[in-house]
């Protein structure tokens, strides 16, 4: 029995995804015969370099702007991130999981650039209440119940005959271009109970910005909506934007 999906596509068009294996480097894209279960997202407009130490192992490798990388690493691990200038981003701790864990995968996002959603997309009459939840500003996170990672989920699905009317399926996908404008105008438009986290979050995408890439033609754009909220345009800020300044229980 087929049902045929009630969820409306969106274009995929921008980042660079699963599909196009060859815009990443290294580690990315290594084993035709292991699928990837650790993505690294970058949704700035220059290229950086991330080094991640995990598991007693250390990979380099270049994700390019608006690009994707899938290294295979897992455990606890840090994450350190700088221009092709070597200048540091960001750095800082993450998890990557057990290398035979199976029921989920794990998110990298360099300072939160990327604009990527985890989505249920309905099928049939569909199993409870779809989610979306948008994970534009997260910097590390662990999707569990994926069936398609930041991969086009198909149009209609087969069940067994005798089984539910209908079923949810767990989706990654990219927001418009999943660049880092189209993630701070979803923080920014945030109106809820996290809309002060939400700004937060943006400003420090913006500050990576203004730090790294300057001459960003998109900036312009994005000073007058935050001056429209009434919030400062976050200045220049070499270092790690990850490090808050405070002082660090020993």
């Amino acid at each position: 029995m087929e049902f045929s999906s009630r969820t409306v596509r969106r274009s995929q068009a921008g980042l660079s995804t699963a599909l196009a294996c060859a815009l990443t480097l290294l580690a990315a894209c290594s084993s035709k015969s292991k699928a990837p279960r650790v993505y690294v997202l970058n949704g700035l407009d220059i290229p950086v370099s991330v080094t991640i130490e995990a598991d007693g192992k250390t990979q380099t490798f270049e994700v390019a702007p608006k690009g994707q990388a899938t290294p295979d690493v897992s455990g606890d691990g840090n994450v350190k991130v700088t221009s092709t200038k070597g200048e540091l981003i960001s750095e800082g701790p993450a998890v990557f999981g057990k290398s035979e864990s199976k029921d989920c995968f794990y998110v990298y996002n360099v300072v939160g650039s990327a604009a990527y959603s985890n989505e249920d997309v309905v099928y049939g009459t569909g199993d409870g209440r779809p989610r979306k939840r948008l994970r534009a500003g997260s910097i590390n996170e662990q999707e569990c119940g994926i069936d398609y990672p930041f991969v086009e989920p198909p149009n209609t699905v087969t069940v067994k005959q005798a089984g539910p009317a209908g079923t949810n399926l767990g989706w990654l996908h990219y927001e418009g271009d999943g660049g880092w404008v189209v993630a701070v105008n979803a923080l920014l438009d945030d109106t809820g109970e996290s809309a002060s986290l939400s700004r937060g979050k943006a400003q420090q995408i913006v500050r990576a910005v203004v730090t790294h890439d300057p001459q960003n033609p998109a900036l312009p754009a994005i000073k007058a909506r935050l001056e429209q909220l009434r919030l400062a345009m976050p200045e220049a800020k070499p270092g790690n934007l990850l490090d808050d300044g405070r002082r660090r229980r020993r």
